[in-house]
């Protein structure tokens, strides 16, 4: 199969300079310069197309890995998380977990959730796409607030503890913290406690 696709690009024949008969009055203008300059384009992608099914074929295991990185890196992209799913599964956990019961649910959990939606009212939430990742991160202050400490360049989030604001990892069209908080959303580790204790005190 590499065979032929070398074949068939070295037989490609792409004419240089411009071969196009143009007027006497055109000759050596812009319209001849600019048919010359494609021309030369299109030569140079052959020679490359041709160079890169040859390696492909000297090295398939290699061709065959990056091909796969390529794929795996364009899928990422297209199926990057923006800040609507976040907040459509946000929504939904927290109506989920108001099904429950307080003694059902996990504590750590709720908190979570109260302390994101708290951020959502004030403005604070961010989201930052990195291309194949997004990050969801809190801010100290909403976009609109006009005081010194918001729009001080001085006083912004620092690189080096912006991994501490980092609420969600969005990856493969999955919000990862949310999905592993609602893995454990309904159990309480003070449950058993309490019922513990009622039997002592019994």
């Amino acid at each position: 199969m590499f065979q032929m696709c070398i074949r068939r690009l070295s037989s490609l024949s792409v004419r240089k300079p411009w071969t196009v008969k143009l007027p006497k009055r055109l000759e050596g203008g812009r319209i001849e310069k600019w048919g010359n300059y494609w021309m030369g384009v299109a030569q140079d992608y052959k020679e490359v197309s041709v160079d890169i099914a040859k390696s492909c074929r000297e090295r398939p295991i290699k061709a065959s890995f990056y091909l796969s990185l390529i794929g795996g890196c364009i899928y990422a992209c297209k199926t990057n998380p923006d800040e609507r799913d976040f907040q459509d599964k946000l929504r939904r956990y927290i109506n989920d977990s108001a099904m429950l019961s307080e003694k059902i649910r996990n504590s750590e959990v709720d908190d979570h959730f109260r302390y994101l939606a708290d951020c959502y009212i004030h403005g604070l939430v961010r989201r930052l796409s990195l291309g194949i990742v997004s990050l969801m991160w809190v801010d100290n202050y909403s976009k609109v607030c006009g005081v010194f400490k918001s729009r001080c360049e001085y006083l912004q989030p620092r690189y080096l503890t912006f991994h501490e604001r980092v609420v969600d990892i969005g990856f493969l069209g999955n919000w990862w913290i949310l999905e592993k908080k609602m893995e454990e959303f309904d159990i309480n580790p003070d449950e058993w406690k309490e019922s513990d204790a009622k039997k002592r005190i019994d």
